[in-house]
């Protein structure tokens, strides 16, 4: 009998390196929901378990969390990893795991590598093509999140990509 292989969650984004479509499939459910009341919340759990060591991270990731009705965070998905400067992103992709979980929300995040989180014009684009998407399928995008060394950017409270 064949010995079946065993996945660990946190290192299964190494073992998909490369392929950003199958890391979409595996979506990381949390043991207990993370309350996001505000964008300093939701900025605070990215720099304490996603983008941390900060230094490790050499190209730019992006990652979609999940929100219930009670805009608690249930849910994990890193989407994209891309080149140390960009991430291409196709906005449909965003939202898979958002349908599959039946998510009431979204917040996008992605790290800056440079370590300078302002948004560049592309991550405001791609933020308005996903508030739209979001609008169409009765989805939330709560916030887009740009992450820097230490700092972070959010993209709705500059007025960025959301009307």
């Amino acid at each position: 009998m064949a010995e079946r292989r065993r996945h660990d969650p946190y290192q299964l984004y190494f073992d998909l390196s490369g392929r950003p479509q199958e890391v979409a499939r595996h979506v990381r459910k949390l043991h207990e929901h993370i309350p996001a009341r505000s964008p300093t919340d939701i900025a605070t759990y990215l720099m304490q378990h996603i983008y941390t060591p900060f230094d490790a991270f050499t190209q730019e990731e992006l990652w979609v969390l999940l929100l219930n009705a009670r805009n608690s965070i249930t849910h994990q998905a890193m989407i994209y990893r891309g080149t140390i400067n960009s991430v291409h992103v196709r906005v449909a992709e965003l939202y898979q795991p958002a349908v599959r979980e039946n998510a009431a929300g979204i917040v996008l995040s992605h790290v800056h590598p440079s370590g300078d989180p302002q948004p560049s014009p592309e991550d405001i684009r791609v933020t308005s093509m996903a508030y739209e998407a979001g609008q169409l399928l009765d989805i939330l995008l709560l916030d887009h999140i740009v992450v820097g060394n230490e700092a972070w950017v959010s993209l709705k409270e500059q007025g960025l990509g959301f009307p």
